[in-house]
C-alpha cells in the first residue's frame, strides 16, 4: 500500500469523524434551542466562517504551496509569520468595530434585533478562527493532514460539542443563541492557543519576521484573495442574502440543509488534504503526466464514494431533515437541491487546487469573478421570488457553474480532464 493511499485513508477517517461531529453539533443545537434560536446561532456561525475566509487574505493556498514545495525552510517560515501578522493587523480592528456596532448591524442590516448579542459574541471568535486556520494550511503543506483537519474544523467542533453538552447537562448554560455563542467564542480561543503551541514547538520553527512587507507573498496572495472572496460569495451569498429577507426559523432550515449537503464534499476535502501539496511538488518538477494520473484516480474514487450518499439524501430528504426536529422537515426540498450542487462540486474533482497549485491563480480568479457576482444576483432575485427555496437554487447553480468553468480551465491550461 502506497504512503499516499495510507495518508488518504487516515485523513479520510479523521475527516469522517469531523463530518459526523459537525452534523451532530448542528442537530443538537437545532433540537436544544428550537428553530428560531438555532437559526440565529447557525446564521452567526456561518457568517463567522465566511468572514474568516475573507480575512485570511488569500494566504491559504499560498502557504500551502510554499510549505508543500519547500517544507519548513527559512523562506516559508518568513512567509507564514508575515501572513499571521497581516491577518491580525486587519481582522482585530474589524472585530472591534463589529462588536461595537453589533446592535446597529443586527437591526438595520439583518432586520433581526435578537441577533445583536449573538453577533457580538460570535465576532469575537473571528480572529482566533482566521489565525488557526492559516496554521492548519501550513500543517497540510507539511503532509500532516490529521493535524490540519484538527485545526480546520474537528478541534473546535469537538470541544464546543463537549462543552455545550456538559454545560447543558449541568444546567449552567442558558438555552439561548447568545449564551451558546459566548461559549463558542471561548472554545475558538482555546483551539487557537493550541494551534500556535503545536506549530511553534516544532524543531527549527520560530517566530521571526525581518520586515512587515513581502512583495512575493502579496503578489501571490492578492490574486487568490480575490478568487477566494468570490468563491465565498458562491458558497455563502445565498445564506447571507436570506439572512436579510427571511425569518430566523427559515434560516435554520436552510443552514441545516446546507450543512447536511456539504457532508458529501468531505470526501473532496480529504483528497485535497493529501493531493494538494503533491500537486505543488509535481508542478515544480514539471511532471504533468503524474498530475493527470493522480487527478483522474482521485476524482473517480470520490465519485464512487459520494454517489451513494447523495442518492440517500435525494430519496430520503424528509427523514434526514427530521433528525434536526419535526419542523425541519419543511427543508427537505432544500436538501435535495443543495445535495445535487455539492455532487457536481465533488464530481469535477480538485479543479481549484489543480489551478492554484500549478500557478494559474489568475485563471481561477477569472472563473470566480464570473460565478461569484452571478450567485449574488441570483440569490437576491430568487429569494425575492421564492424565499429560502430561491437561496438554495442560487447556491446550487453558482457552485455547479464555478466548478464546471474551472474544469474547462484545467483542460485548457494543463491539457487534461480531471474526470477523464
Amino acid at each position: 500500500m502506497s504512503p499516499l493511499l495510507i495518508k488518504t485513508i487516515i485523513a479520510g477517517g479523521v475527516k469522517s469523524c469531523a463530518a459526523v461531529i459537525g452534523f451532530a453539533l448542528t442537530a443538537f443545537i437545532a433540537r436544544t434551542l428550537g428553530a428560531e434560536q438555532a437559526g440565529l446561532f447557525l446564521f452567526g456561525f456561518t457568517l463567522i466562517f465566511a468572514l474568516s475566509g475573507f480575512f485570511r487574505l488569500g494566504l491559504d493556498n499560498v502557504i500551502l504551496r510554499w510549505m508543500g514545495s519547500e517544507g519548513i525552510s527559512s523562506v516559508s517560515q518568513q512567509h507564514l509569520n508575515r501572513g499571521l501578522l497581516w491577518i491580525a493587523f486587519v481582522v482585530i480592528p474589524f472585530t472591534c468595530v463589529v462588536a461595537l456596532f453589533s446592535d446597529f448591524i443586527a437591526t438595520s442590516i439583518f432586520n433581526k434585533p435578537g441577533f445583536a448579542l449573538v453577533l457580538y459574541w460570535m465576532i469575537l471568535a473571528l480572529p482566533s478562527i482566521a489565525l488557526y486556520t492559516l496554521l492548519a494550511m501550513a500543517f497540510q503543506g507539511l503532509h500532516r493532514p490529521v493535524t490540519a483537519i484538527l485545526f480546520q474544523n474537528l478541534g473546535l467542533s469537538s470541544l464546543f460539542l463537549v462543552s455545550f453538552s456538559v454545560a447543558w447537562w449541568q444546567g449552567v448554560l442558558s438555552l439561548n443563541a447568545a449564551s451558546v455563542a459566548a461559549l463558542y467564542a471561548i472554545c475558538a480561543l482555546v483551539i487557537c492557543s493550541l494551534a500556535f503551541y503545536m506549530w511553534f514547538r516544532q524543531a527549527g520553527v520560530r517566530f521571526q519576521v525581518d520586515n512587515f512587507g513581502d512583495k512575493a507573498l502579496w503578489s501571490a496572495s492578492s490574486n487568490l484573495w480575490a478568487a477566494s472572496s468570490m468563491s465565498l460569495l458562491v458558497q455563502w451569498s445565498g445564506l447571507l442574502v436570506a439572512g436579510i429577507y427571511v425569518s430566523a426559523a427559515e434560516l435554520a432550515f436552510f443552514t441545516a440543509a446546507q450543512r447536511t449537503a456539504m457532508l458529501t464534499s468531505f470526501v473532496l476535502m480529504v483528497v485535497n488534504m493529501v493531493v494538494a501539496p503533491r500537486y505543488a511538488k509535481l508542478w515544480q518538477q514539471k511532471n504533468i503526466t503524474e498530475m493527470k494520473r493522480l487527478a483522474n484516480l482521485s476524482t473517480r474514487g470520490m465519485i464512487a464514494l459520494v454517489l451513494p450518499v447523495v442518492t440517500v439524501m435525494v430519496i430520503f430528504p424528509e427523514w434526514i431533515m427530521g433528525l434536526f426536529g419535526e419542523d425541519f422537515k419543511q427543508g427537505a426540498i432544500l436538501l435535495v437541491i443543495m445535495a445535487i450542487g455539492q455532487f457536481i462540486n465533488v464530481a469535477t474533482g480538485s479543479v481549484g487546487y489543480l489551478l492554484t497549485m500549478s500557478g494559474h491563480e489568475k485563471d481561477f480568479r477569472r472563473v470566480t469573478f464570473f460565478a461569484g457576482p452571478l450567485t449574488v444576483f441570483l440569490s437576491y432575485f430568487l429569494i425575492m421570488e421564492y424565499g429560502v427555496l430561491g437561496a438554495a437554487i442560487a447556491t446550487a447553480i453558482g457552485l455547479s457553474l464555478q466548478n464546471l468553468l474551472a474544469l474547462a480551465m484545467v483542460r485548457k491550461r494543463l491539457g487534461f480532464w480531471p474526470i477523464g
